[in-house]
Order: structure tokens, then C-alpha cells, then sequence
């Protein structure tokens, strides 16, 4: 199997260093055919059904489902795996982030799969690795899989820097690559879908982590959703008291992604 990124990406870092330091509403790049042709299209091959998948637990603020330990599902998984756990890779990310930054190579991330009518409402992420107590949340890596991808079927990835301001919309193409920033600010999701009988909106999520010292370790923070002001259930203080429930079960039961995390051990 030819190697899963494209080799070409690796001779543009300095552009792309630049392109992320710069970019708006936050630091962020896009990167088109990111993947080897033929890998991605064996990865789209062996994506998983959605009945497969678990329902993600937000129901209120994202329609989607999702699966761990994706990098078992198939060889090209696993070589993709390989691939950005190597140190060319995660030298890439060093220097596009200027973070020394750094993957987990068993509590990898997610594959995501929206259906029509699917939906992600705007949130920033969990600040903390699940398991790892000085492991920040740094950088995201989501990888699109979806062919012949049409304006009309809506699911542009949305930026927005804090609960106000300007959105950035990112389609949702095959074989692109969005490397984003991730913290207390950067709010993203995307909109219901409007999808044809048989076809999802498929990605690959993979975080990056940069480890501190603990007395410079922030709160833990799980996923923190934004209000919607054109929800009236999903109103500001609606909103608030969701995100301060779920902050509570967390701290006394511990995280889902945690579960999973010890799960993939």
C-alpha cells in the first residue's frame, strides 16, 4: 500500500505555517488532496456502515455517529494511522503550529457520519486528554471523505472565534484536510444536512496534544456548546445550564471519551 498522506504536503510547510498563523476567524489551513488517491478511496470502501456507529450522546445539539479505534477497521486505516503517528508527520504539525505537539496513538480520535437530516451545532472542544491529566488539547485534524460533495447538501464545517462574529465556511470535499486549532474559543460545527438517499457526510477526526506542567494545566473542560438564537429550546441560558450539567456528571462519573479511551488500551 502506497504511503497514506500525500508526500507533496511536506514540502510546503513553510507555506503553510504561515497560511495557519494568519488564517481567520482562528488558525487553521485547509489542505486539498491530502491523501493518496487510492487510500482514500479504500477508506471510503471500508467506512464503517452507520448502523455500526454509536449515536452521539448530545442529542440536542448534534445529530451524528461516531466510532473509536478506527485505526482496526481495515489495512488502510491503519496505514493512515501509521502515518500520522510518524515523526515526519508530527514534525509537520510541530512546525505548522510552532507547539511541540503530539498524537496519541491509542486514543486516536473519531470517525464521524451525518445522515440527511444530520446536524453539529457550534462548541469548542475538551481541553484535557480523557485519561492524561497534563495532556492540552491543542490541534484537530479532520479529514473528509465525501465524493462528488454538492453546495446544495448544506454540512459546511463552520469557524467562529468566540460566541460571537464572523463564520468561515469549509466544504466538506473528498480527500480535504482542515488543521485546526483547538481551545476555549475556537467554536465550530455544521449544518443540517440535506443529503440524497444512501449518501453521509464521512470524516476522520484526530487530536493533537501538547503536555504542561501541572501547575499550568487548566480546569478540565469537556465539549461546550454554544446557544442557538434561532432555537428557542436552545436559548442562552438553556444552553448554560446544559453545559454546567454535563460538566457536573462528568466531574462525578468521569467522560464518555474517557471510557473509550481506557476502552482502546
Amino acid at each position: 500500500m502506497p504511503c497514506a498522506i500525500n508526500p507533496s504536503i511536506y514540502g510546503e510547510v513553510k507555506k503553510f505555517s504561515l497560511l495557519f498563523r494568519t488564517a481567520a476567524p482562528f488558525p487553521h489551513i485547509v489542505i486539498d488532496n491530502f491523501l493518496d488517491e487510492s487510500v482514500a478511496n479504500a477508506l471510503i470502501e471500508n467506512f464503517p456502515d452507520n448502523s455500526s456507529m454509536h449515536r452521539c450522546h448530545h442529542y440536542l445539539f448534534a445529530n451524528k455517529r461516531e466510532l473509536s479505534s478506527w485505526n482496526k477497521i481495515s489495512s488502510s486505516f491503519d496505514s493512515l494511522h501509521q502515518n500520522l503517528l510518524s515523526e515526519q508527520f508530527q514534525s509537520f504539525i510541530r512546525a505548522i503550529s510552532g507547539e511541540d505537539l503530539f498524537m496519541d496513538a491509542e486514543f486516536c480520535g473519531d470517525l464521524h457520519q451525518g445522515s440527511d437530516g444530520g446536524f453539529l451545532k457550534m462548541h469548542t472542544d475538551f481541553n484535557l486528554h480523557p485519561s492524561q491529566d497534563t495532556w492540552v488539547h491543542r490541534l484537530n485534524v479532520m479529514i473528509y471523505l465525501n465524493k462528488n460533495w454538492q453546495q446544495e447538501y448544506n454540512g459546511d464545517l463552520q469557524l467562529r472565534k468566540g460566541l460571537k462574529g464572523g463564520i468561515k465556511e469549509i466544504s466538506p470535499v473528498f480527500n480535504r484536510c482542515v488543521i485546526m486549532l483547538s481551545d476555549d474559543t475556537t467554536y465550530h460545527g455544521y449544518t443540517r444536512l440535506n443529503l440524497p438517499q444512501n449518501m453521509t457526510r464521512k470524516s476522520i477526526v484526530v487530536h493533537f496534544y501538547k503536555e504542561e506542567s501541572p501547575n499550568k494545566v487548566p480546569r478540565r473542560k469537556m465539549t461546550t456548546w454554544a446557544p442557538d438564537e434561532e432555537s428557542f429550546l436552545l436559548n442562552e441560558n438553556s444552553t448554560k445550564l446544559y453545559n454546567s450539567l454535563t460538566s457536573l456528571k462528568n466531574r462525578l462519573l468521569g467522560s464518555s471519551a474517557a471510557y473509550k479511551a481506557k476502552r482502546n488500551k
